[in-house]
């Protein structure tokens, strides 16, 4: 089943109306016709089965009634990424894309004191978000935040996250916990400084490792977002 992103979408809504022309868009693509069925996710915890009441030329805007709830597979506590700005656009937006798709709810992009001197293409990233969104059928949209420095994420990001696990060599293996919010960090292509990880430790951090191999950034993200979510969906 097909997904669209639908904002507007409402708890208790008998009808929502799509107006949005990149939705409208992907309507037309799928050449849905009425009575055929989509899921939409209002990207705030909703999401939903309806099906296609009819599609108005002028101005454009496509009618659904709603017909029911739809189970989003959401992890049971929020999950977030904070990441080292990567160089290379390409494997930025893949760990992006990943990382929704493993279920993380906000992604922060970390300037950290041996990040690359790049500037990521936020509105960019956010189509990336929006389309892994519909693709995993989330019932959350991401938040993206950054680039912020590792003071600012202590800061504004770790009062949300009582679990805050770093990537680095020689910490401990990672092993499952009771669910609670949980914050995964991963440091650029250079890694973390020494100032920033005693930074990160004296704010609750607990520095992790996924054993002797090097990995990428975006591959550490996605192993550790994944680890971290198979635990989470572990019985208790």
């Amino acid at each position: 089943m097909e997904c669209l992103y639908v904002p507007a979408l409402k708890s208790g809504q008998d009808y929502v109306e799509v107006d949005d022309l990149e939705e409208l868009r992907h309507v037309r693509a799928l050449r849905l016709r009425q009575g055929e069925t989509v899921a939409l996710t209002n990207g705030q915890g909703l999401l939903v089965v309806a099906e296609l009441c009819r599609i108005r030329a002028h101005p454009p805007a496509a009618l659904f009634r709603v017909l029911g709830p739809l189970p989003s597979g959401e992890l049971p506590v929020p999950i977030a990424l904070a990441l080292g700005v990567v160089r290379e656009r390409e494997r930025l937006e893949f760990a992006v894309e990943k990382a929704v798709e493993l279920g993380v709810r906000e992604i922060v992009l970390l300037r950290t004191e041996r990040t690359q001197p790049v500037v990521p293409r936020l509105e960019r990233l956010r189509a990336k978000i929006r389309a892994a969104v519909k693709q995993a059928h989330r019932a959350w949209f991401p938040l993206l935040h950054g680039p912020m420095t590792v003071q600012e994420c202590c800061k504004d990001i770790f009062p949300r996250y009582p679990r805050r696990l770093v990537a680095q060599e020689g910490g401990e293996p990672l092993w499952s916990h009771p669910p609670v919010p949980t914050l995964v960090l991963v440091g650029p292509e250079g890694d973390w400084s020494p100032q920033e990880v005693q930074l990160l430790q004296r704010n609750g951090a607990t520095l992790w490792s996924l054993g002797s191999r090097r990995l990428r950034s975006e591959t550490a993200a996605i192993l550790t977002l994944g680890l971290v979510g198979i635990a989470l969906l572990q019985p208790q």
